[in-house]
């Protein structure tokens, strides 16, 4: 059963304590947890702020979460301008906790917007001033590791703590030391959480204490999500009793020597966990064939992610951005040893499948969106991971799409796609069955699940209504299945 802790607004089956192998503390579970269970859910951060660029389309107080159910137009505040919410509700409820102590900051620093980590720093300082968090909140906060001595060797890492330290001393008007402000700077950007959107886009940065404690294995048991200002962590495999929890601090389907290396930078930890001690001995080292030559690997390696890096750090438009990742992708299948589920090829086909639609390319992002669901997902994550559920949703959504808009003319994707005389209602309803029917062990937020019941709900009833329910005619399911891998087969072939 869960439990409130005795922080406000946290329910949980964990217990901190002692962490072996030099970890420090962790969270340990109290109770047998089953998978898509929660294992920690706290209604209310310690500090959540909206990164710069979402500020205007994404509302400060619930993040999105009554937009998606809503679609309401965003109104900005009357005094700063800076910061926008869906309705009075949610301007009441943001200033209440936080906005009314920076709102005069935000005013006197036009035309310049703080940076996520500077407003997020802002915030916990006036709010600590002000009374604003328990005595329990900040004994958890403060007790947080600030890995200082370590930053002080990243001479770069150690002058924006400063500069965003100092400035924070100086807006903040507090009589808080700066030596103080900057301990609160380092745990921040040590222990603070990618604030997502229900659906697991990237809006801000997330920090509650609690969950804060909860330490990174590469071979985790436990995966963060948001719906709103909510946060949730559920159990990915059942974990017993007295077992530790942990989490992913970054994307570990990447290999060995790449994990780790950003582990040792980011975090200041070399990570011991059962996957790192395999070494290259997983899966995400392996080859499709032992390679006569490594260094011709090597090299399609380095030409294929400068490639990614081109498209995630330059202001390339969507054609160019194709161009960079098809070429990538070429690099490592003409080596005949590069799996499709090895890194960087599943990252290339993701940000490829972006691109494509943001230029409304459907048929060929169905295309890649159908290989990622079928042959590379099943590799990379078990079926109650919320990347899995989110990836076969959007495949439903394009099917959806085709299905009632048609295809691109003079598209080879779609001449490829009509060929395979594919039904796209009975491909649509068993992506949204099979999703609906894992809701119960998902690891998604309450607000995915709604999404998913609604919608799996309103095509069934299409059928029904028409006379038919897939649910009974599984042969005719299963051949319009059929029809979707030999599509993919075809695919990859081509590509």
């Amino acid at each position: 059963m869960s439990s409130q802790s005795h922080l406000p607004s946290v329910t949980t089956k964990t217990v901190p304590g002692p962490a072996p192998n030099g970890m420090g503390n962790g969270l340990f579970a109290t109770t047998d947890i089953k998978v898509g269970e929660d294992v920690v859910h706290a209604k209310v951060p310690f500090v959540a702020v909206l990164d710069k660029p979402r500020l205007d389309d994404t509302c400060s107080a619930c993040f999105g979460k009554r937009q998606m159910e809503t679609g309401t137009e965003l109104k900005a505040c009357t005094g700063c301008r800076i910061v926008k919410y869906c309705d009075r509700t949610c301007q009441a409820k943001d200033w209440k906790f936080a906005h009314s102590l920076e709102c005069s900051v935000f005013q006197k620093l036009k035309p310049q917007v703080l940076p996520n980590n500077a407003r997020a720093l802002l915030r916990m300082v006036l709010r600590t001033w002000k009374g604003k968090y328990t005595t329990q909140e900040l004994g958890v906060f403060t007790n947080l590791e600030t890995h200082i001595q370590d930053i002080q060797e990243s001479q770069a890492h150690l002058d924006r703590l400063n500069l965003t330290s100092k400035a924070v001393k100086s807006y903040s008007e507090t009589n808080m030391t700066q030596e103080a402000i900057m301990a609160y700077a380092a745990r921040l950007d040590i222990n603070s959480f990618n604030l997502t959107t229900a659906m697991y886009d990237r809006i801000g940065l997330y920090l509650h204490p609690y969950a804060a404690l909860i330490n990174h294995s590469c071979d985790y048991n436990a995966t963060v999500g948001f719906d709103g200002e909510e946060l949730f962590v559920k159990a990915i495999r059942p974990i017993k009793k007295d077992e530790q929890i942990f989490i992913s601090y970054i994307d570990t389907t990447t290999p060995n020597e790449v994990r780790r290396k950003e582990l040792s930078e980011r975090f200041f930890f070399d990570c011991k966990c059962t996957k790192c001690t395999k070494g290259t001995d997983t899966p995400e080292d392996k080859f499709t064939t032992t390679p006569k030559d490594p260094s011709t690997l090597e090299t399609a390696e380095k030409q294929a992610l400068e490639l990614l890096q081109e498209v995630t750090k330059s202001d390339l438009n969507p054609e160019e951005e194709i161009k960079k990742m098809e070429s990538a992708m070429q690099i490592l299948k003409q080596t005949s040893n590069w799996p499709l589920t090895r890194q960087p090829y599943p990252a290339l086909r993701d940000q490829l499948i972006l691109s494509l639609l943001s230029i409304n390319n459907f048929s060929k992002a169905f295309l890649h969106t159908a290989i990622r669901y079928l042959r590379i997902d099943p590799v990379l994550f078990s079926p109650a991971h919320p990347i899995r559920q989110l990836h076969a949703w959007v495949l439903a959504k394009l099917a959806i799409y085709l299905s009632q808009e048609g295809f691109e003319s003079n598209s080879k994707e779609a001449s490829l796609i009509q060929q395979s005389e594919l039904n796209f209602h009975y491909v649509l309803w068993y992506i949204l069955a099979d999703l609906a029917s894992r809701q119960g062990e998902s690891c998604t937020v309450p607000s995915f699940k709604r999404l998913v019941g609604a919608n799996f709900a309103q095509v069934h009833n299409e059928f029904k209504a028409n006379g038919m329910d897939p649910s009974t005619s599984k042969a005719v399911v299963s051949a319009e299945w059929k029809k979707l891998e030999r599509l993919v087969q075809v695919a990859l072939d081509q590509e």
